[in-house]
C-alpha cells in the first residue's frame, strides 16, 4: 500500500475545513436562537430543574465548539493539528463534565416506594377504598444512615405513634419493620397520656437487607425505605402518617432528620412517605381459605432519598484512570520506523505488548475492587469507563504491531504515526462522552 502523500491529506483536511465555516455559521445562527427561547422558559437552563431546553442548548452549544475546532485546519502543520486535537478532546470532556454535573445538580426527582403523598388530604384520598379500618399516625425522625454493605443498610433512630381513644379496646401497640435481621429490639423510650390520646415513642437501630440499582455508579442515586406495620393483624391496622409532628411537608424537602445526621459518603436529597400495596401469596392464617383480595391493605414507607457524594469515587476511580490512559498515550512516542530515532527510544511492537499487559493487570485488578464495592450483577456507568480504557490499550498495541512489524499503512506511517497520536484523546473523550450521553441523559 502506498504511504499516504503530505498534498493528499492536505487537500483532504482543506475540504473539510471549507465545509465547516457555513456549518459554524448555521450552527451559531440556531444556538443563539435555542438559547433565547430557553431564556424565556421556566427552568429552561437550570441544571437542578433540567428540562428539554437545557439539553438541547447544551448539545448545539458543543455541536458549535466542536465546528470552531475543525475549521482551525487550514493547512497541515503540526501545531494546527495539535491545537484542533486538543481542542475536540477538550470540548468532549466538558460535555461529560456538564452531564455529570447536570445528574449532581438535578433536585426535580424523588426516589420513592409506592405512591408518594405529602399531606393529609393525598394520604386520605388514597385510603378511601379502606374507610372502616383503624388508623394509627406514625412518625419517623431519623439519627443516623450508614451502608454496611452493597445491599445491606443500618438505620437508626426514633418511631411514635398515636393512639386516640376512640380506637377498638385492647388494640396492640408497637411497630415493626418486616425487613430489619434479627438485631431488631425496639425500645421504648416514653409513653404519654393526654387529651384522649395516648403517644408512645421507641428508639429503633435497624439493619436492613434492601435491593439497589447501582447502574448508574458512581453517580448513582438510592432509595433507602423503612417499610412499617402494625402489629395488630386481627383489626388490619393501617399507619398514616403523623403530619402533625412535622412542618408543612413540601416535595423535594428533607424532613424528620437529625440535624447532625450524618449518612457517610451519601447526601440525603430528600424525604418523603409513600404507601404500597402488597400482593402476598399466604394468608398469615388469618382466613380459612386464601383469597388475594382480602391481603390488598396499603402498607407505610418513610422514604430517604440519597445521593452518593462524587469526591470519593473521584479520587479513588476517575482520577487512576486518568493517569492510566496518559501513561498509554505516552507509548505511543516510544515507538518509530526512523532508524535514526529508534536507538533513543528503544522500544519495539513486543515491548508495547509487554507494558500493556502490564497496564491491563492493574486496571483489571482496580475494576474488580470497583465492581465489588457495588455487588452489582449488572452492568455500571464506571464499567464502561474502564471498558474505554481497555479498548484503547488494545488499539495502540495493534497500532505499535503495525507500525514495527506489520503491513504499510499509510496512515500509520505518514508523519511518523502522528495519525493515532492525534486521534487517541478525541476517540477516547467521544467514547466517554457517547457513553455519559447514552447512560444519563437518553
Amino acid at each position: 500500500m502506498k504511504t499516504l502523500s503530505h498534498e493528499r491529506m492536505t487537500r483532504h483536511l482543506q475540504r473539510v475545513s471549507r465545509l465547516t465555516d457555513p456549518l459554524v455559521l448555521f450552527a451559531g445562527a440556531l444556538f443563539a436562537a435555542v438559547l433565547l427561547l430557553a431564556r424565556r422558559h421556566p427552568h429552561g437552563l437550570d441544571f437542578a430543574r433540567p428540562s428539554p431546553w437545557l439539553g438541547l442548548t447544551t448539545a448545539l452549544g458543543l455541536i458549535l465548539l466542536l465546528l470552531v475546532g475543525l475549521s482551525v485546519i487550514r493547512r497541515l502543520s503540526r501545531r494546527r493539528l495539535w491545537l484542533a486535537s486538543a481542542w475536540t478532546s477538550t470540548v468532549l470532556l466538558a460535555g461529560t463534565g456538564l452531564a455529570w454535573y447536570g445528574v449532581v445538580a438535578d433536585t426535580s426527582s424523588t426516589l420513592t416506594r409506592g405512591t408518594q403523598v405529602v399531606d393529609g388530604r393525598q394520604s386520605d384520598a388514597y385510603l378511601k377504598a379502606h374507610p372502616a379500618v383503624p388508623r394509627v399516625p406514625t412518625g419517623v425522625f431519623i439519627q443516623a444512615l450508614r451502608f454496611t454493605s452493597a445491599y445491606d443498610v443500618e438505620v437508626s433512630g426514633y418511631v411514635w405513634q398515636r393512639y386516640d381513644d376512640s380506637l377498638p379496646v385492647g388494640l396492640e401497640r408497637g411497630i415493626v419493620f418486616p425487613e430489619a435481621d434479627e438485631s431488631y429490639e425496639p425500645e421504648k423510650v416514653y409513653e404519654i397520656d393526654r387529651d384522649g390520646e395516648q403517644v408512645i415513642g421507641w428508639y429503633f437501630d435497624v439493619t436492613l437487607r434492601q435491593s439497589f440499582d447501582y447502574s448508574t455508579y458512581p453517580l448513582d442515586e438510592q432509595n433507602v425505605w423503612l417499610r412499617m406495620w402494625h402489629p395488630d393483624f386481627a383489626h388490619r391496622v393501617v399507619l398514616v402518617p403523623d403530619w402533625a409532628g412535622y412542618p408543612p411537608w413540601r416535595p423535594h424537602a428533607a424532613y424528620g432528620l437529625d440535624s447532625d445526621f450524618v449518612p457517610g459518603n451519601w447526601d440525603v436529597k430528600a424525604t418523603s412517605f409513600s404507601y404500597d400495596v402488597p400482593h402476598y401469596s399466604a394468608s398469615f392464617g388469618q382466613q380459612r381459605h386464601y383469597r388475594a383480595q382480602a391481603q390488598a391493605y396499603p402498607e407505610l414507607y418513610f422514604n430517604m432519598h440519597v445521593a452518593r457524594e462524587f469526591i470519593s469515587p473521584l479520587f479513588g476511580r476517575i482520577i487512576p484512570l486518568t493517569f492510566i490512559a496518559v501513561l498509554v498515550f505516552a507509548s505511543l512516542f516510544v515507538t518509530t520506523k526512523n532508524t535514526a530515532r529508534f536507538p533513543l527510544s528503544g522500544f519495539d511492537g513486543l515491548t508495547i505488548v509487554a507494558f500493556a499487559a502490564a497496564i491491563l493487570l492493574v486496571l483489571t485488578v482496580d475494576h474488580n475492587t470497583a465492581r465489588s464495592e457495588t455487588g452489582s450483577h449488572g452492568i455500571a456507568y464506571v464499567d464502561y469507563l474502564y471498558f474505554c480504557l481497555y479498548f484503547m490499550i488494545i488499539a495502540v498495541v495493534w497500532n505499535s504491531l503495525l507500525l514495527s512489524r506489520g503491513p504499510r499503512i499509510g496512515v500509520v506511517e505518514w508523519r511518523d504515526n502522528l495519525a493515532p497520536k492525534l486521534l487517541y484523546w478525541p476517540v477516547l473523550a467521544l467514547v466517554v462522552f457517547g457513553v455519559t450521553a447514552t447512560t444519563f441523559l437518553l
